[in-house]
């Protein structure tokens, strides 16, 4: 059998999976060969192919997979890790047997210093003389500083081999040192009609690895601050965990998914039923209470006034650096992004980030606010993607004039489509809303058992910046849930540019410098006294 040198050439990441080529070549006779690749991570086993190149006539005969048993990991700097944790942990061993000995010498001079009393019997009888008492309560001190001394020495090392101990525990935990040692190799059966060099292309599905996108967005506005342009970066982050190092290889980022792909999901029947109402424990104890979450704008970066100066004249003379980023192609339904150079990712499930695209979006601005819920405006940027690429599901940086406004989840966003961030409260826009009438009427006599309630409100909005503001008001009117109630909408003025048959209203309008827009609605309530609602003001 013949060991065939096999490296990893190219890698295509999916979203939960890796597709792992191996290129390796050898001059082979003519006839036929059994040639191994050796030191294989665990796979997907019915995924491994393989492609061979060699003089007319060559054949793949048979291709398997076995487990090959190793003592050691056979990944060299793994195993100089293990090594230096191994000779770190007899260090720490024989420390502790040390330190053992010399608990065991101080317990004994205590136990001889505990029988100094048959010294003074001794000199009372005349059996010692007064200087072989002075001579041992002499060396009796200096053992016992010398121990102790020792015994200080001993705790320092001990600490500091434990403290090398576990730094080399979590570099070999970050190279991937717990994985088993041994590995899986290929069995490749060959038969070459004539001699000649035989090139073999091994590919397989590894799991543990995994990329997704990120997204910073940068927006700024025009004079008008009506337009803007928006620069994307569009930035994948790659990682894997599958035990082996991925060094100098032609990375590809493919949108696929292949464990969606296989089988179209099946419908399930749709039953309705009877509703059960919670017991009265489980409903007093229901307490759901909604949050508003703003994004609050904090400054990123600022220069000190010494390195203003140092900065500005060195930044005139330099140009700007451009930004190395992918190349993508479609293949069936996916994407398929190629990096232009090789990289390097270690096998230690950390993030490594690669840049896809920086593109330039063009996008429009307006001014959000549901008073019902806060009185505040909301600055919204509506971007269309003029790209051909496809913007997957991601988190987003979002960076408005510079400074940084917090983050958000990009949809994905087909060509052409448009896509909503928000940037912020933007207080020069201001909304107020207001009860301006609420009024019981308990019926006529022949109504008497009725109840009517007539409520009145008043959104009110100022437009206090000095440039042409398109705003955006959302609001709703009351539902009935129960046939002996009954809403009745009397007015409502202007009438909302969008108006659902669950009463949510929506207004869309321009405002002018320092114009006021008022919103008012006017709605009854009509319900049997004995009825008790939940819901009104």
């Amino acid at each position: 059998m013949i060991d065939l040198v096999a490296p990893i050439k190219e890698v295509t990441v999916y979203s939960d999976r890796a597709l792992i080529t191996r290129c390796g070549s050898i001059h082979l006779p003519a006839g036929e060969h059994k040639l191994r690749v050796n030191t294989l991570t665990d796979f997907l086993r019915d995924s491994l192919r393989a492609a061979a190149y060699g003089p007319r006539g060559t054949r793949i005969l048979d291709v398997d997979v076995t487990t090959a048993f190793h003592s050691h990991s056979p990944e060299p700097e793994t195993l100089q890790l293990q090594t230096e944790l191994a000779a770190l942990q007899r260090d720490y061993h024989l420390l502790e047997v040390r330190q053992e000995a010399l608990n065991d010498r101080r317990k004994w001079l205590r136990a001889l210093g505990d029988r100094s009393r048959e010294f003074a019997r001794g000199l009372a009888q005349g059996q010692m003389k007064p200087q072989d008492c002075a001579d041992f309560f002499r060396f009796m001190t200096q053992q016992a500083l010398q121990d102790a001394q020792a015994a200080q020495d001993l705790e320092v090392q001990l600490h500091q081999v434990k403290q090398d101990i576990e730094m080399k525990q979590r570099q070999l935990a970050h190279k991937g040192g717990d994985f088993p040692s041994d590995r899986l190799a290929a069995i490749i059966t060959v038969e070459l009609a004539e001699a000649g060099v035989f090139a073999l292309d091994l590919s397989y599905l590894a799991l543990d690895s995994s990329w997704y996108p990120q997204y910073d967005v940068r927006v700024q506005m025009n004079a008008g601050q009506s337009e803007g342009q928006v620069e994307l970066s569009y930035v994948s982050i790659v990682r894997q965990y599958t035990g082996e190092p991925w060094q100098q290889v032609a990375l590809s980022l493919s949108t696929a998914r292949p464990s969606l792909a296989a089988v179209l999901p099946e419908l399930d029947p749709w039953y309705i039923n009877v509703y059960t109402p919670p017991s009265p424990t489980a409903a007093a104890s229901f307490n759901q209470a909604s949050t508003i979450r703003t994004a609050s704008r904090a400054r990123t970066r600022q220069l000190s006034e010494g390195q203003e100066e140092n900065y500005a004249p060195v930044a005139a003379t330099l140009a700007p650096a451009s930004v190395a980023t992918t190349t993508s192609e479609q293949t069936g339904t996916a994407l398929v992004f190629r990096a232009g150079r090789s990289v390097d990712i270690p096998s230690d499930n950390s993030p490594h980030k690669n840049i896809i695209a920086l593109d330039s979006l063009p996008c429009t601005f307006d001014y959000v606010s549901a008073p019902a819920l806060e009185e505040h405006t909301h600055l919204r940027a509506t971007i269309t993607n003029i790209t051909e690429r496809v913007l997957l599901h991601g988190e987003a940086s979002i960076f408005l004039g510079g400074e940084y406004v917090g983050t958000t989840q990009i949809e994905t966003t087909a060509p052409t489509e448009k896509f909503k961030v928000f940037l912020g409260l933007d207080d020069g826009v201001k909304v107020k809303r207001e009860l301006i009438e609420r009024a019981v009427d308990k019926g006529v006599l022949l109504q008497s058992d009725l109840r009517r309630i007539t409520y009145a409100y008043r959104i009110t909005v100022h437009n206090y910046t000095a440039s042409l503001k398109q705003v955006i008001i959302r609001d709703h009117l009351p539902v009935s849930q129960h046939e002996r109630a009954r809403v009745k909408v009397q007015s409502i003025q202007p009438q909302p540019t969008e108006r659902t048959k669950l009463e949510l209203l929506t207004w869309q309008f321009t405002l002018a410098a320092d114009e006021e827009q008022r919103i008012e609605y006017r709605f009854l309530v009509e319900h049997p006294q004995d009825l008790r609602l939940v819901g009104l003001p």
